[in-house]
């Protein structure tokens, strides 16, 4: 299983939260990553297959990157805690 280096996994995680942060999706966010946490390798599995697609959107690094993080259930984890501790007011301004 390919691991990312911690700069890029924070990256991923900070990019990843700040969008749904943007589309107000942070409570619901987090409701389905802790529901479906079992389920997570499976997306993870969805995502490497629909990388040609997704790639075209996120681009093809992010879209690679963000499934190798789906597969680590301490990664996973990492952002359900960054959701929970961002502050919805602060994206506000």
């Amino acid at each position: 299983m390919p691991i990312l280096q911690d700069a890029r996994r924070l990256e991923v995680i900070d990019r990843v939260c700040g969008q749904l942060v943007a589309w107000n999706l942070r409570e619901p966010a987090v409701v389905f990553l802790s529901m479906h946490a079992p389920l997570a390798f499976l997306g993870s599995q969805f995502l490497i297959a629909a990388q040609p697609f997704l790639g075209v959107v996120t681009g093809d690094e992010f879209a690679r990157d963000f499934a190798v993080l789906l597969q680590d259930p301490e990664s996973l984890d990492l952002v359900i805690t960054r959701l929970e501790q961002t502050n919805p007011s602060a994206s506000e301004t």
